[in-house]
C-alpha cells in the first residue's frame, strides 16, 4: 500500500498480522514509478511499482521471478553493489561524485548539469561575461555513435545489453541497443542519431506522425528529397516507402509490450516488420 500520512508518502507491506511501513524518500519515473526505500541502512527497490496502464500497483519490472520468504523480503529487493550509483546517477543529478554515492548532494530529476558537465560554472560565467571560457562541451558535435553511447549511459548501450545477456522483449526499452541493431544504422550519419529525432530539452513527443519528417530525411521520395533535411555527405539516400509517407513509425517501429504487459515501448530497431515474425534480438 502507498498512502500519504501527514504530508509524507508512505510505503507499507503487511502479512495480515504484522506491518512494515517506510517513508518514501525517492521516487523514480515520470509515469510509471518505482520507489527506493531505506531500511536498516540498506537501500531497497520497492517490490511493487505504480503503472499508469492499470492505474495501480504491480510487481516491479525485473523482479517478477522473486519469491519473498518473509515480510522483510516482501518490502523490496536489496540493491546490489553498484546499483545505487546506477539508479541515482540516471534518475537524479549530483548524487554520484567520483564513482561514490553522495545523496546529500542529490538534485531531483535530470538537470542541465546531468548531461552538460560544467553547466553551473557556465551560468555563473555568463553573469560575469565569461560565457565563452566556461561553455560546456557541445554534444551536437559528437558522432552518431558517440551520441548513442552517451545516451546509452542511462538508456543502455549496445555493449551493455550484449554483455548483460538481456534477451527478448525486455530489451525493447534499451533504445540505443535497438537502434544500433537497425540495418540502416550508421555511426557517422547524423540523420540516425538520438538527437536527430528527440530534443533532449523537451518532453518526449508521443504523436506518431510528428516523426514523419525525420524518417523522410533518409527515405524521402525523389521529388521531395530536395525539400527535406539535407543528407549527410557521402551517404546514399534510402529507398522511399511504397505504402505511405505518413505515420511511418507505426509500421517500422512497432510498439512492443514488456513481458509483464504493463509498459509499452516503440521498438527502435527500424525494419520492415513482417506479420507473425518473432521479436528480433
Amino acid at each position: 500500500m502507498v498512502e500519504t500520512k501527514e504530508g509524507q508518502p508512505v510505503y507499507s507491506v503487511t502479512d495480515g498480522s504484522r506491518t512494515i511501513s517506510l517513508p518514501i524518500r525517492w521516487s523514480f519515473g515520470k509515469s510509471a514509478q518505482t520507489w527506493v526505500l531505506e531500511k536498516d541502512g540498506d537501500l531497497l527497490e520497492s517490490m511493487v511499482s505504480y503503472y499508469p496502464s492499470i492505474d495501480g500497483l504491480e510487481i516491479t519490472t525485473g523482479d517478477e521471478t522473486l519469491t519473498p520468504q518473509n515480510l522483510d523480503e516482501a518490502v523490496g529487493r536489496k540493491l546490489r553493489r553498484g546499483e545505487p550509483q546506477d539508479c541515482f546517477g540516471c534518475h537524479s543529478t549530483g548524487a554520484v561524485s567520483m564513482g561514490k554515492l553522495q545523496l546529500p548532494n542529490l538534485e531531483p530529476g535530470v538537470t542541465c548539469e546531468h548531461c552538460h558537465t560544467g553547466a553551473s560554472a557556465h551560468l555563473m560565467g555568463a553573469f560575469q561575461d565569461q560565457a565563452y571560457e566556461t561553455a560546456p562541451p557541445d554534444l551536437r558535435k559528437l558522432s552518431t555513435e558517440d551520441i548513442s553511447n552517451f545516451c546509452g549511459q542511462c538508456h543502455r548501450t549496445w555493449e551493455t545489453v550484449v554483455r548483460s545477456r538481456w534477451r527478448g522483449e525486455i530489451n525493447v526499452r534499451f533504445q540505443p541497443y535497438r537502434m544500433t541493431n537497425s540495418k540502416c544504422f550508421d555511426g557517422t550519419d547524423p540523420r540516425i542519431s538520438c538527437i536527430a529525432c528527440h530534443d533532449p530539452h523537451r518532453d518526449l513527443v508521443r504523436e506518431d506522425s510528428s516523426y514523419d519528417t525525420k524518417c523522410r530525411a533518409c527515405h524521402a521520395p525523389k521529388d521531395e528529397a530536395a525539400t527535406t533535411s539535407p543528407k549527410a555527405d557521402g551517404h546514399r539516400d534510402a529507398k522511399s516507402c511504397s505504402v505511405s509517407s505518413e505515420n511511418c513509425i507505426t509500421c517500422h517501429m512497432p510498439k512492443v509490450k514488456l513481458p509483464n504487459g504493463l509498459m509499452t515501448f516503440h521498438d527502435h530497431e527500424i525494419r520492415i516488420v513482417k506479420l507473425g515474425a518473432p521479436y528480433p534480438d
